[in-house]
């Protein structure tokens, strides 16, 4: 084969990788499509990738968080709300008019909103773990640290009340109307003060999570970037490939039409 036909051949090898690596590009939509197009690229790109898919799962833990949270705060405010009914049926106990009839009928109002209270509290349970009978707390990991971790409270409510004579709320006898109602109050503020650490922690969930979209977003873009072809540019590529691999493919074939009228005239 002539130097002619050596350089075609090698142009034709060259123009078909080319050829063959935009249209692997235009067809994936990433300029990377294996490590030979940028070996240093891709590993970046693979970093970036494991820091999204890690951002990812941080968010779906904090959202978890997030309802563990708002599961507890919605059984903290059931329990308020039978308080606060407690309370009026002490206070309504409290009138000199009521008979001792009147009394015990508003003791069976009360027995009902503390067997409420009492089943409030123990079904308020997330994947089964129960959040305020007993002291404890859950950890969820909310970044690619093993420190990135927020703790979730779970609450002896049921102990505290307890610890304060709710569960012995009477209103039979006018003389204990003033325990009744400190029991009451004194429930109220514990539940307050649990119902405030959870709305804390669940604002400190929901500001990670935004943070967390944010780093998300700015890895996307930057893997984005580096990685993803440039259509245009990409395009532009192919076609000059194409027209390369025609043109050496024709200067081969001329070539060897050379080196054939060569034989001829050396063989006659």
């Amino acid at each position: 084969m002539s130097i002619n036909g050596l350089g075609a051949n090698y142009v034709n090898n060259v123009s078909t990788q080319r050829l063959n690596t935009a249209q692997e590009s235009l067809a994936s939509g990433k300029r990377i499509n294996s490590a030979t197009d940028d070996p240093a690229g891709l590993q970046v790109a693979n970093r970036l990738t494991s820091q999204i898919d890690g951002n990812g799962q941080a968010i779906a833990n904090s959202m978890t968080g997030i309802s563990v949270t708002q599961i507890a705060q919605s059984g903290l405010a059931s329990v308020t709300n039978d308080l606060n009914a407690l309370r009026d049926i002490a206070v309504e106990a409290g009138n000199g008019i009521y008979t001792a009839e009147d009394r015990q009928a508003l003791q069976q109002q009360a027995d009902s909103r503390l067997q409420n209270i009492q089943a409030t509290l123990s079904d308020t349970t997330f994947a089964g773990q129960e959040l305020l009978t007993e002291e404890g707390s859950l950890g969820f990991q909310v970044g690619q640290e093993a420190e990135n971790v927020f703790n979730v409270a779970t609450n002896d409510i049921r102990g505290t009340l307890s610890a304060n004579g709710l569960f012995g709320f009477d209103v039979n006898d006018p003389s204990s109307l003033e325990t009744a109602i400190e029991a009451v109050d004194t429930s109220l503020d514990n539940v307050a003060s649990s119902q405030a650490d959870y709305g804390a922690t669940q604002t400190a969930f929901s500001s990670r999570v935004d943070t967390l979209l944010a780093n998300q977003q700015s890895d996307s873009a930057a893997r984005t970037r580096i990685e993803d072809a440039d259509y245009a540019a990409t395009v532009s590529n192919q076609i000059t490939a194409t027209l390369l691999e025609n043109s050496s493919t024709a200067l081969q074939a001329q070539a060897n039409v050379d080196a054939g009228r060569s034989l001829n005239l050396l063989s006659s």
